[in-house]
């Protein structure tokens, strides 16, 4: 004869089957509804984005379109991709690497006008190694450069 088994009452099974679905819809309408959307200028220009929807857009800050007004934290800037193109509203301090021609990444919501305003704005950090060895550098290193060779 087996020994009697404790029953597990139906209504935990009940409170646990809520938890699991509260927990499930909670993950699902956080990574669906609220969620940021990564996009290219390209893929923003192209898609049908609803005003005020979250999003974040990676692009070069166009060369000539960077306005700012002295004593203001308010900026203005389009940022391009292809042959595609987003003006940019921005309200904040601005990363200090920040200059035009640079990559950065946009996060905000875009107006009804097509303005994306910005709550952040993150620049790419130009890599030390660009441009190879300065001359500086290979002086104390003591490297001759090629284009000082006789």
């Amino acid at each position: 004869m087996e020994p009697d088994r404790p029953r597990k009452s139906p209504i935990m099974m009940i409170v646990g089957l809520l938890i699991a679905v509260g927990g499930f819809y909670l993950f699902m309408n956080s990574a669906l509804d609220g969620g940021t959307y990564f996009l290219k200028v390209e893929e923003a220009t192209a898609a049908t984005l609803k005003p005020g929807r979250p999003l974040r857009v990676k692009g070069n800050v166009a060369l000539g379109t960077y306005r700012h007004s002295d004593g203001t934290t308010i900026h203005a800037f389009t940022i391009e991709g292809g042959a595609h193109s987003i003006p940019i509203y921005y309200d904040g301090p601005m990363p200090d690497v920040f200059a035009e021609g640079r990559e950065v990444v946009v996060e905000g919501a875009i107006r009804e006008d097509g303005v994306l305003v910005a709550s952040e704005v993150t620049a790419k950090c130009p890599s030390k190694y660009e441009g190879g060895v300065s001359e500086e550098a290979k002086k104390q290193l003591g490297i001759e450069s090629p284009s000082k060779k006789p």
